[in-house]
Parts: structure tokens; C-alpha cells; sequence
């Protein structure tokens, strides 16, 4: 049989590019609690939605305007090129403590988890083949990685620091020891980083932090200002993007052309959203941007299973994908747990290499939020 290998190595021949604000932002707001309403002007870095868990980070303006368009799923905010921006916040002086981590909340960080570990991994591999954000980040923003290193470090008090990074890389973090990881994905998720790391699954006095998260961080620590950019791959380059920019104005910025029945991916090959509209907005945590021709691919469809085990073999969690998606595609969510739901790294291997093309990632995200909704409404 053969097996195929999908690399993470990247070649960077290029520094991170600004994108340019656009003429409005598109903020998704669905289930945040909003801190502004339609006809209000705010300033860069205003806050304008706080998320509803207790250790999420606030949602704040990337550029001035006047807020044009709320509804539970979308705020619109005409940009005015103003410079107008809040005052920034000197979080590098302040004691570890709650006041620190509301202020750093505040400025758009989670901080579920800033808590005491043995061991901090930091997760140095590129997030999918195809994107080289965090390659591109270790090596032009290490001051600012760093930054956040220390930061994490106040709170998390780690007795070991390890940085995980692809064999042949030279990338090395202050205080932080090296292990190296063969550049082959899905080995860059979260879990096998930490099994390399480690030798153990899921062990409990471990904890892992990208090294997107950390640049979050040590970009608040340095500047004082909320976040309000992401670093996505487009087309092989990386890119300073604002939130909440239009996929289309991204697209336009740079030649890039869709055409009637064509993908457009927020994310990675495997593991990313096809959106629905152009005018969608960027949000945290997308880091690359692709477009897919119609012809590249045959569609996914809602095709039957025909138990041919290509996606148990390519799992790396060991589960039977396409039992867990039939299960989930007949609403028998408690079933599909039982059968290894909640072992699913959600890698994407299992849809990417369906041949009937099921949705197989899809279905497993829908039965987790079916799940996990569910027994909020019990606990409510």
C-alpha cells in the first residue's frame, strides 16, 4: 500500500508583509456578549464583544469607524482610516495575580491555561502542510515569542520548558531545551507533540502552548494594545492581517482569483472551514488562506460509507471514523462517544483520504457540539 507522506517543511524567502486595512471589517459575534451597538464610532483596539467563558479573551476593533451592522451572527464596522486608538495598558509591570490575567483578557488573551505545570511544551511545528506561520515566527518574531514565554512562565512556573521543532530546524526559545520532530504531519498536533515530548499520552502535569500563542501574548506584553491582527499563509508568503478583514479584500490585495464552484479554505488543507461567503471576516486563530479550484478535487458529498478502512488507517487516534460519522450522521451522538468520539484529534486524515468523500471531520465536529451543547442545557 502506499503511504504518503504530507510534509510541514517550509522555505522561507520572505519576511512577514502587512495587509492593509480594508474599508470595513466583519466581525463574527455569535454567542459573544457585545460591549457596543449599530451607530456607535469606536476607536483601534476598543473593545467591542467580551466571550461568555470566564477565560476567554475579549474581541476588540482593528481600525476606527462607525459600527454600521450587528446581528447575532456579524458586526459591521465602516472604517474611517482615523487614527484614533485606546490607551495602551502596561501589563509587563504588573504582579502575576487575577488582576493581571483580567487585564491580559482585556487585551484579547485566553487564559485557561496560565495555571502551575511541571512541564510546558511549546509546540514549534508548522499547524498543517502548506502553512509556515510558526516556522516564520521563530524566525522573524523571536523577541516577541519570547515575550510571551515570559509572561506564560510567571503563571505557569514550569520546571521544564521544551520546545518542539522539526527535525534539521535550528530555532531555539531562552530557557527552553530542544526536541526534535520528524516534519510529517498529523505529527505537529498537539497530542503527538506531546507523546514525542514526553513518551506518554496526555500526561497530567504536562500542558502545550503554540508558538502562535505565545507571539498573542508577547505582541500585548510589548505593545500595551489589544490584539487585533492574526498571521495567516496565503499563497506561500505570510501576511499581518486585521481582524476581522473580508476574505475578498485579502483576496484582491493579493491577484488572487475564485471562480463559480471554486473553495475557498479559512485554515489548513486538513483541518479547515470552507467558508461560505467572500465577505466573511478573518478571525483568531485562522492562519492561512486557500483557494481550491473546482477541478482539483471531486466534491464532498453525503455518499454512503463503503467500509473500505482507509480512514482507520490513516487515524492516528486509533478510532473508527467512519462508524463514529454514521453515527453522528443519524443523531446518535451517545453512541458515537462510545465508540471513541472524544479520542478524535480532529486531524482531517480521516476525510481527506475518504474515497467516498463523506464529510467524516465534519460529522465528528457536529456530534462534539451536539454533545457539548447538550449537557450545558442539563447543567443550565
Amino acid at each position: 500500500m502506499l503511504k504518503i507522506h504530507y510534509s510541514l517543511e517550509s522555505e522561507l524567502q520572505h519576511g512577514i508583509s502587512d495587509i492593509e486595512a480594508p474599508s470595513e471589517l466583519n466581525i463574527q459575534v455569535r454567542n459573544l456578549v457585545l460591549k457596543t451597538k449599530k451607530g456607535k464610532q469606536v476607536a483601534r483596539g476598543e473593545m467591542i464583544a467580551e466571550h461568555p467563558s470566564k477565560f476567554g479573551g475579549a474581541y476588540h476593533a482593528a481600525a476606527s469607524g462607525k459600527v454600521m451592522k450587528v446581528n447575532y451572527y456579524h458586526m459591521t464596522i465602516k472604517c474611517d482610516g482615523g487614527e484614533d486608538a485606546v490607551e495602551p495598558v502596561d501589563v509587563s509591570s504588573m504582579e502575576p495575580g487575577k488582576d493581571l490575567l483580567r487585564a491580559l483578557q482585556d487585551l484579547g488573551i485566553g487564559v485557561s491555561a496560565l495555571a502551575p505545570v511541571k512541564t510546558l511544551v511549546i509546540n514549534g511545528l508548522n499547524p498543517e502542510p502548506g502553512i509556515s506561520v510558526t516556522e516564520q515566527l521563530l524566525k522573524d518574531e523571536k523577541e516577541t515569542v519570547e515575550a510571551g514565554l515570559e509572561m506564560v512562565r510567571r503563571f505557569m512556573t514550569p520546571e521544564k520548558t521544551v520546545l518542539a521543532v522539526a527535525a534539521g530546524a535550528s530555532y531555539e526559545l531562552s530557557g527552553s531545551s530542544v526536541h526534535t520532530v520528524k516534519p510529517k504531519y498529523p505529527n505537529c498536533l498537539d497530542a503527538l507533540v506531546v507523546k514525542s515530548v514526553t513518551g506518554k499520552e496526555l500526561p497530567s502535569d504536562t500542558k502545550v502552548l503554540s508558538v502562535m500563542d505565545l507571539y498573542e501574548i508577547g505582541t500585548v506584553v510589548r505593545t500595551g494594545m489589544p490584539l487585533t491582527h492574526t498571521v495567516m499563509t496565503v499563497a506561500g508568503r505570510n501576511y499581518r492581517v486585521p481582524l476581522g478583514t473580508p476574505i475578498r479584500h485579502l483576496m484582491d490585495s493579493l491577484n488572487m482569483n475564485v471562480t463559480t464552484g471554486d473553495t475557498v479554505v479559512l485554515g489548513g488543507p486538513f483541518r479547515g472551514d470552507a467558508v461560505y461567503s467572500l465577505d466573511e471576516g478573518v478571525k483568531k486563530g485562522d492562519h492561512g488562506l486557500f483557494s481550491i479550484a473546482s477541478s482539483t478535487f471531486p466534491a464532498i458529498q453525503d455518499a454512503a460509507c463503503i467500509n473500505c478502512g482507509e480512514c482507520v488507517l490513516k487515524c492516528p487516534a486509533r478510532i473508527q471514523a467512519h462508524l463514529i460519522s454514521r453515527y453522528a450522521e443519524y443523531e446518535m451522538f451517545e453512541m458515537a462517544e462510545k465508540h471513541g468520539l472524544n479520542n478524535c484529534f480532529e486531524c482531517g486524515l480521516c476525510g481527506f483520504n475518504c474515497i467516498s468523500r463523506r464529510p467524516l471531520l465534519q460529522y465528528i465536529r457536529f456530534a462534539k457540539a451536539q454533545l457539548k451543547a447538550s449537557r450545558q442545557s442539563e447543567q443550565g
